[in-house]
């Protein structure tokens, strides 16, 4: 039986996987982006037609997702702030996907490797310790998403870049709260999507 730490560190890892896969997957999810569009005529916020505006977060996204593209260059006005915000997500976007990379091929097999040995089992502790963070977290976002919304921000950038104004930002207009807000709720529902898998399979072993 391998030792403690070692299995706490595999299972570590991943966690990661499963977290930086469910937020690659939350960001690129554009349905969703379409949904708020047409919920909330967002377009009309902006002086734009709903087309140009899935075009313009098209756009958006193709500069956040690859490091070639250097410059964001949208129709709608932005400041030197917010400009620097987008370059800041930019980052942050590439250190998820460089996680995902380094860490979701190495949980594959591992997880392959638990069921192969019929030791998936062995994870259905930790992931009810997931859950209940996740439950907490869940909590707080739809109890008090704004209070959740900036101490978020407070812990990924060290400026406030992020505090746009609509006068000077009218990108903001729209990107409304409830839509971030979705996104969370995405992400934490494919997180308990890829922990409920896992789960089964482990309850699955017991049985038989």
């Amino acid at each position: 039986m391998e030792s403690r730490l070692k299995f706490h560190l595999k299972n570590a890892v991943l966690l990661l996987a499963i977290v930086s896969l469910s937020v690659a997957i939350t960001i690129n999810f554009r349905p969703l982006y379409a949904f708020f569009v047409n919920r909330y005529h967002l377009y009309q916020e902006v002086g734009l037609t709903k087309k140009q505006l899935l075009s313009e977060y098209g756009t958006l996204l193709n500069y956040l997702n690859f490091p070639w593209i250097k410059h964001l260059q949208l129709s709608i006005p932005m400041s030197q702030s917010g400009m620097k915000h987008f370059a800041d997500c930019k980052i942050l976007f590439a250190f998820d996907y460089a996680v995902c990379l380094l860490t979701v091929p190495f949980a594959t097999f591992y997880v392959r490797k638990l069921v192969k040995k019929r030791q998936t089992w062995r994870l259905i502790n930790p992931i009810r310790w997931c859950f209940v963070v996740m439950f907490a977290l869940g909590l707080f976002l739809v109890t008090d998403f704004e209070d959740f919304f900036v101490k978020f921000h407070e812990m990924l950038f060290r400026n406030s870049d992020w505090m746009f104004d609509p006068e000077t930002d009218p990108i903001i207009l729209a990107l409304p709260a409830e839509f971030f807000m979705a996104c969370f709720i995405l992400f934490i529902i494919l997180f308990v999507i890829f922990q409920v898998i896992l789960l089964g399979r482990g309850k699955w072993e017991i049985r038989h």
